[in-house]
């Protein structure tokens, strides 16, 4: 195989769909065409990197480094505190925007157990979100079809079902997801080499405050290709102690087929409604007594309509501290994050607000799930699902709008 070929014609070229030998063969293909890579000339470097590569040299430390956290981190420390003219951001999104697919593999922490990840996904027109996409953690299959998403948990025999496309890449790690890193105020890169490969490396990290609580981020990305190769993810804004999420590997395709997505549970096996939650992590801010409106001499259906509707209006207007207390997990967001979250940052029109699909409950009171319709600027008609949180307390009911479920829809009018 050429050095130069995509691997995306490997995968054209095998015609089998997704399995254990698929994810063999692409990265055996995948490996032939790092061993036949160009090796970085080499030079002069600052003390403190030759005594670093000398200490690499031995083998028995350089795998047990390879490993850890500590490498990583290590790494950091004797790169370059900017980075130069071999890679920018705007280059890795250049990159991304013929790569239509990725298949991830590595480890996620669930009830307070790491167990093993692998995800394909295909993004949809847009570039910015999932259009399809198979996940594998522990005992739990997730997949998608017909906008809904499903999850298959081998402990319980049973499928959980869900309207739209819920699963957990969203927004899709593509252009617009890391144009809005770069903007984020403690995104800092670094250059060098990984010195597990000698390859050269970017280290970025940042930190986000999203609705499912406190992020922070370590991406590693190839300067070669421009494409991200890793990532590990952290439930605090600091990066402290062990990840909860280490992608292990990220490989880009341009495309995968359909194949490549398909599951099926055993047969027999009985399908039931998803509960409709919200993460532990966001209710100290949905609870806050200032934020919301009142839901007294309301029925909760047309306390949903009256709050979405409050909701819409303040994003047509650009009213940014209205947007805040309507729907909470937004107060530590930038304006720009905020004004572009959900891909709604165009001005739309709000065709109508649906009646409740589905309800649940959190420690904070009811939950419902509400369809809105909205037309776009372009003309396109979309369906979004927002969940809405009501409170109940001494001082009478009221209710927040916690966020999207899934991301919206284009349908008929």
């Amino acid at each position: 195989m050429k050095k130069t070929q995509d691997v995306s014609q490997v995968l054209r070229r095998l015609h089998v769909p997704a399995s254990a030998e698929l994810d063999e063969r692409v990265y055996s293909e995948i490996a032939k065409t790092a061993a036949v890579a160009p090796a970085a000339p080499s030079g002069p470097e600052p003390t403190l990197r030759e005594t670093f590569a000398l200490f690499l040299k031995r083998k028995p430390t350089r795998y047990t480094l390879v490993t850890t956290l500590g490498l990583v981190l290590l790494a950091v420390l004797v790169l370059n505190h900017s980075t130069t003219s071999a890679w920018a951001m705007e280059q890795t999104i250049a990159a991304l925007k013929k790569h239509k697919a990725l298949h991830i593999s590595g480890y996620v922490t669930t009830g307070g157990k790491t167990v093993p990840l692998d995800v394909w996904a295909r993004a949809d027109a847009t570039g910015n979100l999932i259009e399809t996409g198979l996940e594998r953690w522990g005992n739990v299959t997730v997949w998608t079809r017909d906008n809904k998403t499903y999850c298959y948990d081998q402990a319980h025999k049973t499928v959980l079902v869900e309207p739209g496309v819920t699963l957990g890449l969203n927004p899709w790690f593509g252009p617009k997801l890391l144009a809005q890193v770069a903007k984020m105020k403690d995104f800092k890169a670094f250059e060098g080499e990984d010195p597990a490969t000698g390859q050269k490396r970017v280290m970025v990290t940042c930190s986000l405050q999203i609705p499912t609580g406190p992020h922070s981020f370590l991406m590693e990305f190839d300067v070669r290709t421009k494409l991200p190769v890793s990532m590990k993810i952290w439930r605090n804004l600091k990066q402290e102690g062990a990840p909860d999420d280490y992608f292990e590997k990220l490989v880009y395709f341009e495309d995968l087929p359909d194949s490549a997505f398909n599951f099926q549970p055993p047969e027999g096996t009985p399908f039931t409604d998803m509960p409709l939650t919200v993460p532990e992590g966001s209710l100290s801010t949905l609870g806050d007594p200032k934020s919301g409106i009142s839901a007294e001499g309301m029925t909760r259906e047309q306390a949903c309509r009256e709050i979405l509707e409050q909701l819409y209006a303040a994003r047509k207007n650009t009213e940014l501290a209205r947007i805040r207390r309507l729907w909470p997990v937004t107060v530590t967001w930038s304006y720009e994050l905020l004004r572009d979250s959900g891909g709604q940052n165009e001005t739309c029109q709000l065709l109508r607000v649906g009646g409740i699909e589905r309800t649940g409950r959190s420690k904070l009171g009811p939950l419902a799930l509400v369809p809105s319709w909205v037309r776009r600027q372009d003309g396109t008609v979309q369906k979004i699902w927002m969940i809405v949180q009501f409170r109940e307390t001494a001082q009478g009911a009221s209710c927040v709008v916690y966020g999207m479920h899934g991301y919206a829809l284009n349908v008929k009018e």
